[in-house]
């Protein structure tokens, strides 16, 4: 009875933290999301395209990222003057290693003939990086002393601060520079953290700070097999961009970056609403190989019922989208857009896969996972972009993503048994697919003659779709429809 009375106000602290961190990110999505759709239409591709190959190289040269250290910190049982000054020390190095080695390979980028404006972008992200890699040693302390409160809702407030100097700078023909602006202001805004923790946290700042050298292997040795599942998912997202960029050029890079943003929306939705709370309820059941089949069954028809009508109206509507949010001259982003969301219809259910694999113990096969991803795309795109250039890309996309799909498929049958069920499931959303795309492409024909606008068009084509998937799914088989829906309703009750 004493334990759990102790333990009540850490839960409570625990849930009212989730709920400040939700929030936030909902805010951040959802003002960043405009943000972009004004800062789309105010600049041209090839700012776009510049600041996505930058970001490459800031991220490819960047340390932190590849060591994880938050996350050995983080697990550390003990927050002691010398595990927060081994962490500290640990975490400001690799900030500033990945500085120094961004300014080293200045000079080789340009050898290479990259332009000027992506070197000097690069190099200015790769500060704003540190910057962020020193806020983080704050933000880490408090979120590790469950103060999530405190950094969500500082964050939510600079946030929105950070896109002044970005539209001012686009509103005087900044080009790049205003989105490098928002990266770095945002990195620089973020160090008030510091401030925040030594106000909050004022025991550990009078504790005498130490470095122990079997504490930082300890934490070198953690953070490390972390960074390397994270590290093959960034490069993953971002080495198609460097595949353009370099073999195709900024402006068409711009086109890509765009649409590829759009097509993310499905993994999206699968991140914001079920990829936290289903990591938790997975590790769980691990130990209840039954009751851990039927809730990863559950999920996967979830996500097929969200994603799937999703990314089949983004692949109806996406002429109207591109011209709706960001205007006529991104146009050509539609048959990347097209290409990329037929793909992406996947992604989620990739993505769930590698929820499952890490919350069941099994990080190893995550990591095997992305970096099989990150070989096809790297092996298949170098010659599919040198024959047909962006669209090679994104074929070179598709296969990665289909290859990570079947290993997915693999990996899951050999750790979480699936049935022939299951598998009449998969089959059973491809023919709804079908289905609602003949279906909406009759609609769109009938109503062909009314010439209606892109707004009307773009609504029409969207709702139809929504309504004949599930119309259709109905259809086939009501019974397990509203029996499914009523079990994950009672679920996400209790979360």
């Amino acid at each position: 009875m004493e334990r759990a009375t102790s333990e009540e106000p850490l839960a409570y602290r625990a849930v009212r933290g989730g709920l400040w961190v939700a929030l936030s990110a909902y805010w951040t999505l959802a003002f960043g999301f405009v943000a972009n759709i004004l800062l789309t239409r105010m600049l041209a591709p090839e700012a776009f395209g510049t600041f996505a190959l930058a970001m490459f190289f800031a991220q490819l040269f960047r340390i932190q990222t590849k060591l994880r250290l938050g996350y050995a910190f983080g697990q550390h049982p003990e927050t002691t003057g010398e595990s927060l000054g081994t962490y500290a020390v640990l975490e400001g190095a690799a900030a500033l290693g990945g500085l120094v080695l961004m300014g080293m390979m200045v000079p080789v980028l340009r050898a290479l003939g990259y332009g000027e404006q992506v070197v000097m972008a690069a190099l200015v992200l790769s500060f704003a990086a540190f910057l962020e890699g020193i806020a983080s040693i704050a933000g880490t302390l408090l979120e590790k002393g469950l103060r999530f409160g405190a950094t969500s809702l500082y964050q939510s407030l600079v946030f929105p601060l950070s896109y002044l100097p970005a539209f001012w700078l686009a509103l005087h023909g900044g080009g790049v520079w205003s989105l490098v602006a928002q990266t770095t202001v945002y990195s620089f805004l973020l160090l008030g953290l510091l401030v925040i923790a030594r106000q909050g946290m004022p025991h550990l700042w009078r504790a005498r700070w130490g470095f122990r050298r079997d504490l930082a292997l300890s934490f070198l040795r953690f953070g490390g097999a972390a960074g390397l599942w994270l590290m093959a998912g960034t490069l993953f997202a971002q080495l198609d961009n460097f595949l353009i960029g370099t073999f195709v050029g900024v402006t068409v890079l711009g086109y890509y970056d765009r649409a590829y943003r759009i097509a993310q929306w499905p993994a999206l939705v699968f991140n914001a609403v079920l990829a936290r709370t289903v990591f938790y309820t997975y590790a769980r059941l691990q130990g209840d190989r039954e009751r851990l089949e039927k809730m990863m069954t559950m999920i996967t028809w979830a996500i097929g019922m969200i994603a799937s009508p999703l990314a089949l109206a983004i692949l109806l509507t996406a002429r109207e989208i591109v011209l709706l949010l960001y205007g006529e001259r991104w146009l050509p982003s539609v048959v990347f857009l097209q290409i990329l969301i037929a793909f992406f219809v996947v992604r989620p259910h990739l993505e769930h896969a590698g929820v499952l694999l890490n919350a069941t113990g099994k990080p190893g096969r995550a990591a095997v996972l992305q970096w099989i991803q990150v070989g096809v795309l790297g092996i298949a795109g170098v010659p599919l972009t040198l024959q047909w250039g962006a669209l090679g890309t994104c074929g070179a996309v598709g296969l990665a993503l289909a290859i990570g799909w079947v290993l997915a498929w693999f990996f899951l049958r050999r750790d979480v048994q699936l049935d022939g069920l299951q598998a009449l499931e998969l089959w059973r959303m491809a023919v709804v697919l079908l289905t609602a795309v003949l279906l909406v492409l009759l609609l769109s024909d009938l109503l062909e003659p009314f010439s209606l606008d892109a707004w009307a068009s773009a609504v029409l084509k969207f709702v139809g779709v929504f309504i004949c998937f599930y119309a259709v799914m109905l259809a086939i088989d009501p019974s397990t429809m509203r029996e499914r829906m009523m079990y994950l309703w009672t679920w996400a009750r209790k979360r």
